[in-house]
């Protein structure tokens, strides 16, 4: 399984629909908040399997949810962007939470910036923000998970 990860586009879908050119054939299309009008575009226009999160800047959630836990192909996931968990002043809320939910990763957004760490056993995964041309790939084969960031 292949994933695409984005977070915080803030009004730059433009960028989105170039990351997304340079990877058409994702599984599933992550985004994880502060954009979701943008994701809701994009994802509408190109017709892609899609999950997104509302963040702190999405006033209007247009319905979506502020997290929810995924099944990716046998892994666990949680998703959100991050600001109820305080992730800017550090990862360890959200790392019990996704170990209460059964996760062995959670996606996050909101720090623009790129991360990954694994923190007691939960794979914790920040792909960066879309408005300054970051995004992140996770594959998933039998159970292992691999992660990576890229660059426009």
């Amino acid at each position: 399984m292949k994933i695409l990860v984005m977070s915080d586009s803030h009004g730059r879908d433009d960028k989105m629909e170039r990351i997304i050119s340079l990877h058409p054939r994702c599984d599933l299309y992550v985004f994880l908040g502060d954009g979701i009008r943008d994701a809701e575009r994009v994802f509408e226009k190109l017709s892609l399997p899609s999950f997104i999160a509302a963040g702190n800047c999405d006033w209007s959630s247009h319905g979506h949810v502020a997290e929810a836990t995924l099944d990716l192909d046998g892994v666990k996931a949680v998703c959100c962007h991050g600001h109820t968990f305080g992730v800017k002043s550090g990862l360890g809320a959200y790392a019990e939470h996704a170990k209460q939910k059964g996760a062995s990763l959670a996606l996050f957004g909101h720090t623009h910036k790129q991360f990954e760490i694994n923190l007691d056993g939960v794979v914790m995964f920040n792909p960066g923000a879309v408005c300054d041309g970051c995004f992140g790939l996770i594959y998933i084969e039998k159970g292992a998970v691999l992660c990576s960031h890229g660059n426009l």
